[in-house]
Order: C-alpha cells, then sequence, then structure tokens
C-alpha cells in the first residue's frame, strides 16, 4: 500500500461470482499496490485457497456462485486469523444477524473506497499479532 518499505506486498482474497464485477474488483485492489488472491467463486473453492494460498485480508461477496452463502469459510478465516468484510449491494439486510458486527463494503464502492477498507483490516491483523506478541 503506502509503505512498501514496511514488508512485503499485501495479498487480498476475492470471493465474487459475478466475472465483471470480480475483475473490476481486482483491478482497485491491484491499483491500491495489493496482490490478489483469486478472485474465487464458491466456497469449495474458497475453502481450497485458504489452506493453499497466503492472504492478508478477504474481500467476501455475500452470496457466491448458486446463491451459496460465503459464511461456510467464516471460521477458517477466524482460525487462520485473516480480517475479511462483506462486500454487498443490499446493506445489512443481506447480512446474517450472527455477523453484524462484521464490516461491509456497500456496492457499488470506488477504489478510496476499497483502499480505506483494506487499511481498516491490514492495520485490523497488524494489531492481533502486538496483542499476541510478548511485551
Amino acid at each position: 500500500m503506502e509503505d512498501a518499505a514496511a514488508g512485503p506486498t499485501p495479498a487480498i482474497l476475492i470471493a465474487e461470482d459475478e466475472l465483471l464485477l470480480a475483475l473490476e474488483i481486482e483491478d482497485m485492489v491491484r491499483n491500491i499496490g495489493c496482490t490478489v488472491v483469486g478472485p474465487v467463486a464458491g466456497v469449495a473453492e474458497l475453502l481450497i485457497l485458504l489452506e493453499t494460498t497466503h492472504c492478508d485480508a478477504a474481500l467476501l461477496d455475500v452470496h457466491l456462485r448458486h446463491g451459496e452463502p460465503v459464511y461456510a469459510v467464516i471460521a477458517r478465516l477466524r482460525v487462520l486469523g485473516i480480517p475479511f468484510v462483506f462486500m454487498t449491494a443490499y446493506g445489512e439486510a443481506d447480512i446474517d444477524p450472527t455477523y453484524a458486527d462484521v464490516g461491509m463494503l456497500c456496492k457499488p464502492f470506488n477504489t478510496a473506497e476499497v483502499e480505506h477498507c483494506v487499511g481498516a483490516l491490514l492495520a485490523s491483523k497488524q494489531q492481533a499479532v502486538e496483542d499476541r506478541s510478548p511485551a
């Protein structure tokens, strides 16, 4: 992102089933200086990718291919310590109340919004790492 000397380029996982939108999000993520993992369109592919590829944060469409909810991957993301947000065009009404505490990126969004969101996710991941470190 802004300080390349701080470490490796952040890798952002994109889960989006609409191809054109996935490509647009991919461009936005690359334009803010991150690498892209995916995009993937289904839960099975997403779970495989989480086990085989490093990522620092994730942008998750709420409903993937065939209306498949993305919620099945949340426990794995949390175990791996990967912060994430939901992407939806329907606002809070589209999110299962169980996940009301998860951030949301409302479609349509622009590059500045993606940059702000990814920055916040990466900062939360860094804070979690620091919180686990011995003082």
